[in-house]
C-alpha cells in the first residue's frame, strides 16, 4: 500500500494526470464542438532549432478553421497574480492570434494578426507567483507563454501544405492557451500610491477569475525595416502575443464561450 502511494504521487507530481484529464474532458464532452487534433505533438522551431519539444494538447473546433495549442501547468499551493502597470486589468476583447489563409495561388495571410475573439477577458502583463525570483531575467509565467508562442508559430508553419489546393481546408486559426490548476488573481491598485522610496503597494484589491489574456513580448517576432519605423507607436503591440491562462475547472466553460466575432473573421477575407 505503501509503494503504491508513492508511486501515485510520483504520478501526480509529473503534471500528466491534468493533461489527460483536460484531454478526456474534451474527448468525451466536445464542449463548444472542440475536438482532440494532437496529443504529444512535436514541433521545433525553423528558426531555432534548439528551441523544440511537445504539444501537450491540439485541439480543433467543429468547422476545423481554429486550432488551440494547449500547455497544462499543474501547481500546487500558489496563485498566479495578475496585473497591468495602468492598475487596472480591463477587460479586453482583442487577441493575436496566428492566420492562415490561401486564396488564389497565394497566402493572403499567413503570420500574427490582432482581431476581437470572446469571451471577453481582463488582461494583463505581469504575473507574481509566491517563491519566485522577481528579479529572475524571465518568469516562470514568461518562459512557459514564449515556447507556447514558438510552438504554436511552429505547428503553423508544419500545416502550411495542408492549406494548398487540392486541400479544401485553406483558411485556419491558431490560439495560444495554458490550462493551469493555480487560481487566477487580478490586482488592482493606484500606480500612484507605489512607494518610490520602497517600491512597493500600501493596498491591493484582487478578484479571482476563470480565465484572462496574458499580453507581452514573449518572442523576437517582428523587425521594423528602419530606424524610423520606432518612430511609430504600432511597433511595439506588433511585437506582443496573447496567450490565454484558463483555470482547469474551468476551461469547458471557456471552449463553450470561445468564438472569433463575424467581423474579426471579415478582415481576412
Amino acid at each position: 500500500m505503501a509503494d503504491r502511494d508513492q508511486h501515485t504521487q510520483v504520478l501526480n507530481e509529473s503534471g500528466f494526470p491534468l493533461q489527460i484529464a483536460i484531454e478526456h474532458l474534451v474527448s468525451t464532452t466536445t464542449p463548444g464542438g472542440w475536438r482532440m487534433r494532437y496529443s504529444e505533438h512535436a514541433w521545433r522551431s525553423q528558426e531555432d532549432s534548439s528551441q523544440s519539444g511537445f504539444i501537450d494538447l491540439v485541439l480543433q473546433n467543429q468547422y476545423d478553421t481554429a486550432v488551440m495549442v494547449v500547455e497544462c501547468k499543474r501547481v500546487r499551493d500558489a496563485n498566479w497574480l495578475f496585473l497591468s502597470s495602468t492598475g487596472t486589468a480591463r477587460s479586453r476583447a482583442h487577441c493575436k492570434g496566428w492566420v492562415s489563409h490561401y486564396q488564389q495561388d497565394s497566402f493572403k495571410f499567413f503570420g500574427w494578426e490582432d482581431f476581437p475573439v470572446d469571451p471577453q477577458t481582463p488582461e494583463a502583463s505581469f504575473c507574481v507567483i509566491r517563491g519566485q525570483d522577481a528579479n529572475g531575467r524571465r518568469s516562470m509565467l514568461e518562459r512557459i507563454a514564449s515556447e507556447v508562442v514558438a510552438s504554436t508559430e511552429a505547428l503553423a508553419l508544419q500545416e502550411k501544405p495542408l492549406h494548398v489546393p487540392p486541400s479544401s481546408r485553406q483558411f485556419r486559426m491558431y490560439f495560444n492557451v495554458i490550462v493551469t490548476t493555480a487560481p487566477l488573481l487580478v490586482a488592482q491598485f493606484e500606480p500612484d500610491t507605489i512607494s518610490l522610496a520602497k517600491g512597493t503597494l500600501d493596498e491591493a484589491s484582487f478578484t479571482e477569475v476563470p480565465f484572462l489574456r496574458f499580453r507581452k513580448q514573449l518572442l523576437d517576432a517582428f523587425t521594423p525595416a528602419d530606424l524610423l519605423d520606432y518612430q511609430n507607436d504600432a511597433v511595439a503591440k506588433s511585437r506582443e502575443s496573447t496567450v490565454f491562462i484558463v483555470n482547469a475547472e474551468h476551461f469547458s466553460e471557456f471552449l463553450r464561450e470561445f468564438e472569433v466575432s463575424d467581423q474579426g473573421a471579415r478582415k481576412f477575407f
